[in-house]
Formats: structure tokens, C-alpha cells, sequence
């Protein structure tokens, strides 16, 4: 949905892991020492850290709670009533600045949110979008219709990227696509363009080229593909890494973007590069 931040699930658990054990130790520690006085300014650690995290719910919900261990450990340690005031301005305070910081953090993540929704560049791997290769597609297509000539789009797909992710962990598996994006980005000429077509798949335009120059591209990428080295771990510091390549070419295979999209996938499931 438009304008919902999507944060990965494990930054969540972390976050919320981390200000329950910072919450839980500064109560230990002061019921342990007697010193709720000069402690309980340590309640601030979690109630930022949530505010970072879930925004202003999260900084109103932990200060609730860092509330309710401030008078726990206050009835626990056995002060006078007097320093109640204190402890209720001082917690007062923090519950205000964590509301400020979550407001703050909001705002940061849906603007870098906006960004990323309209920019035309993929995050990860730095080609474009796969919405700015239809978009391009559809143009080199009327074009090609207007000067009755062809344009072609490779797909290129990384085979058994899951075993490799397996082997080598989730953050090499992201280090091989923008690596693999850039040997892709150098291997084709200059006006071609080059996008994320799916989660392991690049997508090529060939402005003015017909089925055999996007069959010897495809060939050309899967064959220097083969040769290049990506990077695995300590134990195999260098590893290989094959693809598929697949071609489809306007008006031979489709008359609509979509259509020749749908015939380039097609033949990907197949096996080798066409």
C-alpha cells in the first residue's frame, strides 16, 4: 500500500528484543542496588530505541510500560512518596521526547519510502525498474512500428539462486545480483537498458536489433555470466554462478509490450539460452 513503510520483519524482532532487555536490566539493576534516584533516567534507553522503530505508537506504548516498572521498583525499593513528583515530570519528559522522536522517524522512513517508490532505479542492484522497462518497451516498440524495423528483450535468470542463498547466506545472495547486474550493464551497448525484471531476473531492450542479434546477446551474456567470478565465503572465497537467457522480438513474437514480456518468459522455463 501507498505510503506504508515495509521494514523486514528480523529489524522488528531485534528492536523489540533489544528495548525489552534494556527495560528489564535497568529495573534489575536498581533493584538490586536501591539507587532509583540516580537510575531511573536509564528507562530513556528503550523508549528511543521503540520510538526509532514503530514511531510514536511504539515510544507511547514502552513509556507506559517503563511507567508502570518505575512504580514497581519505587513500591520494590521502599522510597518516600515525595520523589513521585520528580519521577513524574522526569518520565513525563521522556514520554514527550519519545513521541517527538517517533514523529521524526516517520517522517524520515516515509520520505526515504517516497523515494524509493518514484525513483526508476532498483535499490538493490542500481538498473532500472522493471515499470521503466515496460515503459521503454512500449516507446521502442511504436518506434520500431513508425520506421518498420524490430526490437528485441533478453531475460536473464539466475539458476538455483535458493541453493545459493543457502550456502552462502542472504547477504551474498544480494551481493551476486548487483554484481550480476553490473556485468550485465557492461556486457550490452550503451543505449540498451538494463532493469530488475523479477527477484533473480534482469531484463534486457535491444532498441533496432532482430531475433538473431538478441540470440547472440543472450548467448554472449550466458556464456560470460559462466566466466565471471562472484563472491561466496571463507571456505570458498570464489564461486561461479549460471543463468538463462531468453529472447523475444517485436513483431515476430508479440505486437504489445506485455505479450512479448510474456513470450520471452515463456521460453525462459525452457532450458539453455534461445
Amino acid at each position: 500500500m501507498p505510503g506504508t513503510e515495509r521494514r523486514p520483519t528480523s529489524l522488528h524482532l531485534a528492536a523489540l528484543v533489544l528495548a525489552g532487555i534494556t527495560g528489564v536490566f535497568a529495573t534489575v539493576l536498581i533493584l538490586m542496588t536501591g539507587e532509583l534516584l540516580t537510575l531511573w533516567p536509564l528507562y530513556v534507553v528503550p523508549i528511543v530505541i521503540a520510538a526509532l522503530t514503530y514511531h510514536v505508537a511504539g515510544a507511547v506504548v514502552v513509556s507506559a510500560i517503563s511507567i508502570a516498572l518505575v512504580a514497581f521498583v519505587l513500591y520494590g525499593t521502599g522510597l518516600d512518596t515525595s520523589v513521585l513528583p520528580e519521577l513524574a515530570i522526569g518520565m513525563a519528559a521522556f514520554t514527550i521526547s519519545g513521541i517527538v522522536i517517533g514523529v521524526q522517524a516517520h517522517r524520515s522512513s516515509r520520505h526515504r519510502y517516497l523515494l524509493e517508490e518514484t525513483s526508476i532505479f532498483d535499490p538493490l542492484t542500481g538498473v532500472y525498474k522493471r515499470a521503466h522497462l515496460e515503459r521503454r518497451l512500449r516507446e521502442e516498440m511504436r518506434r520500431a512500428e513508425r520506421l518498420d524495423a524490430r526490437c528485441s528483450v533478453v531475460l536473464v535468470k539466475v539458476e538455483c539462486f535458493d541453493d545459493f542463498k543457502e550456502r552462502f547466506g542472504h547477504y551474498k545472495g544480494e551481493m551476486l545480483l548487483e554484481h550480476l547486474a553490473d556485468v550485465v550493464r557492461v556486457s550490452v551497448r550503451d543505449h540498451d537498458v538494463v532493469a530488475r525484471h523479477g527477484p533473480v531476473s534482469f531484463g534486457v531492450l535491444l532498441p533496432f536489433a532482430g531475433p538473431d542479434e538478441a540470440h547472440s546477446v543472450a548467448e554472449r551474456l550466458a556464456a560470460i555470466v559462466e566466466d565471471t567470478e562472484f563472491e561466496g565465503d571463507v571456505l570458498e572465497p570464489v564461486t561461479r554462478c549460471s543463468v538463462r537467457c531468453a529472447r523475444a522480438t517485436y513483431p515476430d513474437d508479440a505486437c504489445e509490450h506485455r505479450g512479448l514480456l510474456a513470450a520471452a518468459e515463456q521460453r525462459l522455463e525452457g532450458s539453455g539460452s534461445s
